[in-house]
């Protein structure tokens, strides 16, 4: 008799989960933020800018960014578009950092 071992993320079903588990703390949409802060972004490079500009506050201050942001698409009348999942700690620096007049210093 033969014994496969199988590592628990290799089971798709307890992959799913995990990553089910991981979006709980998902709970906000970086577009309700942009509008709830009166954030107004050209297009959608300038709006990416300013979740990257989060996004690198967490690099350099060691928070990660699975479990903080993901990257979704949304669907409406005017085609598909991508928007952000973001937890409270990417929302409160989404909401410092997202203007496209900041810029972070390169280190």
């Amino acid at each position: 008799m033969e014994i496969t071992r199988m590592k628990a993320y290799e089971v798709p079903v307890i992959e799913s989960f995990v990553e089910s588990i991981k979006e709980l703390n998902l709970v906000y949409y970086a577009s309700d933020v942009a509008k709830e802060m009166n954030m107004e972004f050209k297009d959608e490079r300038e709006y990416g800018e300013a979740v990257k500009n989060a996004m690198d506050i967490c690099l350099q201050t060691n928070i990660p960014i699975e479990g903080n942001f993901k990257k979704i698409y949304t669907c409406s009348c005017d085609g598909i578009s991508n928007d952000w999942k973001l937890s409270e700690v990417a929302y409160m620096l989404f909401c410092l950092y997202g203007g496209t007049n900041f810029r972070i210093p390169i280190k």
